[in-house]
Parts: structure tokens; C-alpha cells; sequence
């Protein structure tokens, strides 16, 4: 029996040996998976980092509008409050003005006249003694007074009280010092242009007709004890009677309040 083997069998038995990737190249695949998952997790604490951050600043963000949101609420009550604190401190204040000129005006000095003596007699110069009077509760200063006696022949006629800054009028008869509830006269005469005028029998039938007028005029200036200037005016007709009427003009007073 023929043992010799078969060259082509033997040749087909021949199986080729399996290749395999060398050490190295193993070794390169896990260095670079390694490093991918490196990458990936940076890039993730990279993400989470900017999200903290961006949150942290979104946080920072909602407290400042808190806060601003506070103080802005904080300075409209304190604007309140002090718009509030002005309105009373100027009412207060307006309060205690209007108090100090209530009592200014209680305490005040009023100077008027309070009457008028004297009666036309023929042959003799018509003279008027006037009386003023203060009725206030405190001193009038530097009291004076210009008065006129004015007789008017026209009928309807009605005085000149320029005649008060005039020669006619009697200049500044004062007193320096009036108490409350005292008494000051004066004497004026009856004066045609600057001298003085007797009465005639024909003045004085005019008078009892009407046809002759009479007034006595004038004006008072003083101070009170507050340094406040005050005025009072007057006015008075003699009428057919001989009696004395206040007339519809010139009687006025001041109401002059002291700051």
C-alpha cells in the first residue's frame, strides 16, 4: 500500500494562520476611549458650569429687582411720609399764623371817634370838639389827627376830603400814647379858604333850611403795640336840627393784619 502523501492534500490542509492586530493597537483603541469620555465629561461640567453660572447670575439678577423693587416701595412711603410731615408742619404753621393774627386782632388798639359836640351860634366862629376814643384792649402809639369843618352851599353838594392834607384841616393834632378805654378831643373851627369863619345870620338860617351843609371830616393814623400801622376815617353831617348824623362816605377803618 502506497503511503506517500498527496501534495495537493497536503497543500489544501494547510490552514492559514488567523491575523492579529498588534499589542499596540490595542493599547491605541483604549487610549482614545478613555479620552473621548474625558472630552465628553468636560464638556458636560463645561455646560452644568455655564448653567450654574448663568442661574447664579439669573439669581443675582431677581434679588437686585428684589431689592430695587424694596427700595423703590421704602422711598415712595418715605416720600409719602414726608409729603405727609410738610403738609402738617405747614398746616401747623398756618394754624399758629392764623392764631397769632386772631389774637393781634383781639388785642389790638381801634381808635374811632366816638362823638361831636358844638352848635352854630350867630356872631361867633363855628368850632367842633371832637372826642376819639380807644376801644381796643392794648395802647395806640403815635395817635394824630387832621380834621376839617366843611361848609357846602350846594344843594346835594358832598365834601372834599383832600381838604384833610390841606390847609384847612388841623395838622396833626397827636398824643404819643392812648391807654385802652381813653379819651382823646380835639377842637377844629369852621374855615372858609384858611381863615376862620363867624356865623351869620344868614349861615345859619341856610342850616336850618338845608340849604347850608355842614360835615366834619377827617382822619386818624397810630400804631399798635405790635408795630402794626393802622387808620380810621370819619365822617359826620350837621343836619337841620343841629344834630349830628354820620355820613354815608369816609367811614371806613383799616384791617391790617401784623405779619
Amino acid at each position: 500500500m502506497n503511503q506517500t502523501p498527496n501534495p495537493k492534500e497536503q497543500t489544501n490542509k494547510v490552514v492559514t494562520p488567523r491575523k492579529r492586530a498588534p499589542l499596540k493597537l490595542w493599547g491605541s483603541n483604549t487610549e482614545t476611549g478613555y479620552g473621548a469620555l474625558s472630552a465628553l465629561f468636560s464638556v458636560i461640567v463645561s455646560l452644568l458650569l455655564v448653567v450654574v453660572s448663568f442661574l447664579t447670575f439669573l439669581a443675582i439678577i431677581c434679588a437686585v429687582c428684589i431689592q430695587a423693587g424694596i427700595y423703590f416701595f421704602q422711598l415712595k412711603q418715605i416720600n409719602k411720609s414726608t409729603d405727609a410731615a410738610t403738609k402738617a408742619a405747614n398746616a401747623a404753621e398756618a394754624s399758629v399764623k392764623q392764631v397769632r393774627r386772631n389774637a393781634r386782632h383781639d388785642q389790638r388798639a381801634w381808635v374811632a371817634v366816638v362823638d361831636i359836640q358844638g352848635i352854630p351860634e350867630v356872631g361867633t366862629i363855628f368850632s367842633v370838639n371832637l372826642v376819639a376814643q380807644n376801644s381796643g384792649k392794648t395802647f395806640a402809639r403815635n395817635l394824630k389827627m387832621r380834621a376839617v369843618v366843611e361848609a357846602i352851599t350846594e344843594k346835594g353838594g358832598e365834601p372834599d376830603f383832600s381838604l384833610e392834607d390841606s390847609a384847612a384841616a388841623r395838622k396833626d393834632s397827636s398824643v404819643s400814647l392812648l391807654a385802652p378805654n381813653a379819651d382823646y378831643m380835639m377842637d377844629i373851627e369852621l374855615r372858609k379858604q384858611t381863615a376862620p369863619h363867624e356865623i351869620t345870620e344868614s349861615d345859619f338860617d341856610g342850616i336850618r333850611r338845608g340849604d347850608l351843609s355842614i360835615f366834619v371830616h377827617g382822619k386818624m393814623t397810630y400804631d399798635d403795640i405790635f408795630g402794626c400801622a393802622h387808620w380810621t376815617t370819619f365822617c359826620t353831617r350837621l343836619k337841620p336840627d343841629l344834630k349830628y348824623a354820620s355820613y354815608g362816605k369816609h367811614n371806613d377803618a383799616d384791617q391790617n393784619g401784623c405779619p
